[in-house]
């Protein structure tokens, strides 16, 4: 009678453990990588200059990838095709590669962002201990799911969304359920070490009150179907300059030196400075009500620096692009601004990434409760707009948008 409950004990205390462990190690690298990113963005901002090496930068960066990570330029779809069809390990390389990728990206200018990079971070360093522990494929997906967890909940401050994202993301339709207790202890314990180390995280303006009338949530259900629809375009605009660039240039280095030539001339000849790197002090006045940022500058300079070949990731700037675009909105129709500066940057990401749950449990962590319903409505409605492409094109549709099964 003891038999299976004792096993069930030592299955989940074994996941338990692992867990931990990747835990650790995320926070580790996290706290690492965000003081990095720290230093790069107050370098930059001290010296002007910087931005004329985007093109080193980036020729840096594409013979990095081209002659030390064959195949590891695929990023974040790389771990979500392995959790699907294991034909690959991810080597510990990647994590040391798109580490000092990521900081040159950003130093330079680079409009790129770094939850993407943390999961390969996370990743890199957790596969290893699969392959060295023999994990059957079954264990090797849980163990993946939990890296991604560990990056994202501890890089971004999230730990609930962190997990329901890892739980969600590499599936569109279904939610891997089997994953839950080891992606939660992971998100966890990485945030947890994050702060222990004395690294701060981003602080951003919460939602006050809890009454919102039905004319703001109408208000914010069709800014929801538009902010899918911008995802949409971010998403078609990236991989039509990948598409453009992998066609015309065939060697990879010179994609990415390409892109830097391009961005230094619209950042310095349109005055675009704000916009390279994090840009989060943009994000932070649209959520404070100012109407100064532009979103579709934004869009623009990411998809030009994700689609030539820099590396870093598109949480951030999709989440800024949102919140402009949210902002933009609110001033035309005269509406709170950074109310929908708020919805918007949850909005703008729920869309492009497929993850509509762990994007409005994002908006709760980040700006309070008091959003709940608000980040709910919105992330469900650019969710319906967005398409079933996303930003992870290695994610496996389980379930149309409409509802029908795939077989």
């Amino acid at each position: 009678m003891l038999q299976e409950p004792l096993s069930r004990a030592i299955h989940l205390a074994r996941w338990v453990a692992l867990a931990v462990l990747v835990g650790i190690i995320s926070g580790v690298l996290s706290a690492a990588f965000i003081e990095s990113l720290n230093w790069a963005t107050d370098t930059r901002n001290a010296n002007d200059w910087i931005v004329f090496t985007l093109p080193i930068a980036g020729l840096l960066v594409g013979a990095s990838y081209h002659y030390l990570g064959r195949g590891l330029e695929r990023g974040s779809n790389l771990l979500v095709d392995q959790i699907h069809s294991h034909s690959e390990w991810i080597p510990f390389r990647l994590t040391p590669l798109i580490f000092a990728a990521s900081v040159v990206s950003h130093l330079a200018g680079g409009s790129t962002g770094r939850e993407g990079a943390a999961l390969q971070l996370a990743a890199g360093a957790t596969d290893p201990i699969s392959r060295r522990l023999g994990l059957d494929p079954a264990d090797r997906s849980i163990m993946l799911i939990t890296a991604i967890a560990g990056g994202f909940g501890s890089v971004f401050g999230v730990p609930f969304a962190g997990a329901v994202f890892a739980l969600e993301v590499q599936r569109i339709g279904r939610v891997r359920y089997e994953a839950l207790v080891p992606a939660f202890v992971a998100s966890f314990v990485g945030n947890a070490v994050v702060i222990a180390l004395g690294v701060d995280h981003t602080h951003y303006p919460q939602i006050v009150g809890d009454s919102f009338s039905g004319p703001t949530i109408f208000k914010v259900i069709i800014f929801g179907l538009i902010a899918g629809l911008i995802a949409l375009a971010f998403i078609r605009l990236t991989h039509l300059i990948k598409d453009t660039m992998k066609k015309y240039v065939s060697w990879y280095p010179a994609r990415p030196m390409i892109g830097g030539i391009v961005l230094v001339v619209l950042i310095v000849a349109c005055g675009w400075r704000d916009y390279q790197g994090l840009s989060i002090p943009l994000l932070v006045n649209a959520m404070e009500g100012a109407t100064s940022g532009r979103f579709e500058v934004k869009l623009l300079l990411t998809a030009i620096t994700i689609g030539t070949g820099f590396v870093g990731g598109e949480v951030i700037p999709l989440f800024i692009i949102g919140a402009l675009a949210g902002a933009t909105f609110a001033n035309l129709i005269g509406a709170n601004i950074a109310l929908f500066a708020i919805v918007g940057s949850v909005a703008v990401l729920a869309g492009a990434a497929n993850t509509p749950l762990a994007c409005a449990i994002l908006g709760i962590e980040l700006f309070g409760g008091n959003g709940a319903i608000l980040f709910g409505v919105v992330c469900v409605a650019a969710y319906a707009t967005s398409g079933h492409t996303g930003i992870y094109h290695a994610q496996k549709i389980i379930a149309h948008k409409s509802g029908e099964l795939r077989s």
